[in-house]
């Protein structure tokens, strides 16, 4: 049995544009912006031989049947080998599951870097970036996290798609900043992207968005500029509101909606961090709080 893992951080968007007009998978995808958090997705992938190909996917201890995305890639991957293998996937998930931020992209990045490793076939990272950007547009689970994954950073997705189509830029932020996001619930990512007004909305004033912080790239524009969006978007609900105004009142850099979930996330320097992590506290649930630090390293192998 050969045995690799792989660390994928977590990916909050503040705001995206849908960009699903090519042909292409490959191409398809979003522009858009926010951080990779050091709450991600550690996976570790087993491969033994077998008589015929098998495939198990475990999340936080349980089997997975329905981690889809996980699952396309390993088909996608194991296409590129003649003889049967079984795989076990596990995923140890530490962000909140279809909350927005980015665990489908994350799992599916990890487990392309693991089984490329413990099958050792030496596929170009950029490759692997590609498959797990397909898995996700194809199973409808997201459109921009895996690209800003591989990066690390506060990133901008600056064009759409999977290596070489896609392109993406870093925002400098100082080192004493942190992220503190306060989870309420879910949204299916599914159905939104399903959900052509909404598409068309996002397009509009993702574009909008994209171009303001182009023209000045800094933390503080790209939390204002995400609180503009979310505000016109409609799917801001008023104890997402609430969080938010709770969180910049307490001193926060900016806050907005996690795309796309119930959720809320800010960015606060380490004076104002326990200020604002009381602010969400005092909402909600503190279990439903979690402060991070922004990752910068992106996606890596772990053994």
């Amino acid at each position: 049995m050969r045995v690799a893992s792989a660390f994928v951080p977590g990916h909050i968007s503040g705001f995206f544009q849908v960009c699903d007009e090519a042909r292409e998978l490959e191409r398809k995808g979003s522009r858009n912006c926010g951080p990779c958090i050091k709450a991600g997705v550690i996976t570790e992938v087993s491969v033994r031989p077998a008589s015929r190909r098998g495939i198990k996917i475990v999340v936080n201890g349980e089997e997975a049947p329905w981690a889809k995305t996980t699952s396309t890639v390993v088909e996608q991957i194991l296409r590129l080998i003649p003889e049967p293998i079984e795989v076990t996937v596990s995923h140890e998930v530490k962000v909140p599951i279809g909350a927005g931020y980015g665990a489908s992209g994350a799992g599916a990045l990890g487990t392309a870097l693991a089984l490329s490793e413990a099958l050792n076939l030496r596929l170009p990272r950029e490759r692997l970036v590609a498959i797990a950007h397909i898995a996700e547009v194809t199973c409808l689970t997201g459109l921009g996290d895996v690209g800003a994954q591989a990066c690390g950073g506060l990133v901008m997705g600056l064009e759409p798609g999977a290596p070489p189509y896609g392109r993406w830029g870093q925002i400098q932020i100082p080192s004493d900043v942190r992220v503190i996001c306060c989870t309420l619930g879910q949204l299916l990512t599914e159905e939104i992207l399903r959900d052509e007004e909404l598409k068309k909305r996002s397009k509009e004033l993702g574009g909008h968005a994209l171009r303001k912080l182009v023209d000045d790239p800094t933390p503080k524009n790209f939390m204002r500029i995400s609180q503009e969006f979310s505000e016109s978007l409609g799917l801001l609900d008023d104890e997402l509101r609430a969080l938010v105004r709770a969180a910049i009142k307490a001193g926060a850099i900016g806050a907005s909606q996690v795309m796309l979930g119930r959720a809320v996330f800010a960015l606060a320097t380490e004076k104002t961090l326990e200020k604002v992590k009381r602010a969400f506290s005092d909402i909600c649930s503190p279990e439903a709080v979690i402060v991070t630090d922004i990752d910068t390293e992106g996606a890596r192998l772990l053994r």
